[in-house]
């Protein structure tokens, strides 16, 4: 698989670490993760309350699943981040934003400020859907 990072000339640079466009040719298999939660093996939301603390939580899950896939971060081709409305202003200040757009080899990455999300209740904060592209 190839994927080819494009910026177009006549389009504003991002300024957060992701990749506006990314073309992937010869891809042989598409890989399709559903918002991929801060929670731990038994399914438990990790640190309440830290919004750092439970990206770097899913970005770990992320990768695990990707491994389980036959992938790995270079395989990602998009991104979706979901951030409680909240926490949006620590998600920038505690470079969780940097942090995970790095951490997965600088995908397109669409983020959205949301109300709540499906594990608010157990303070659940940010969440990543993923698609990865393999030979």
């Amino acid at each position: 698989m190839k994927k080819q990072v494009i910026q177009p000339g006549n389009v504003y640079r991002p300024a957060a670490p992701y990749s506006p466009v990314i073309k992937v040719s010869g891809a042989g298999s598409l890989i399709f993760m559903a918002g991929i939660a801060p929670g731990d093996t038994d399914g438990k939301i990790i640190c309440r309350g830290d919004i750092l603390g439970q990206t770097r939580q899913v970005v770990k899950n992320i990768i695990a699943s990707l491994e389980a896939a036959g992938a790995s971060p270079a395989n990602i081709v998009m991104t979706t981040t979901y951030v409680v409305e909240s926490s949006m202003d620590e998600f920038f200040k505690s470079g969780a934003a940097f942090e995970c757009l790095t951490s997965l080899s600088n995908p397109p990455d669409t983020l959205i400020g949301v109300a709540c999300l499906a594990g608010s209740n157990d303070g659940q904060l940010v969440e990543i859907t993923a698609i990865a592209a393999t030979k």
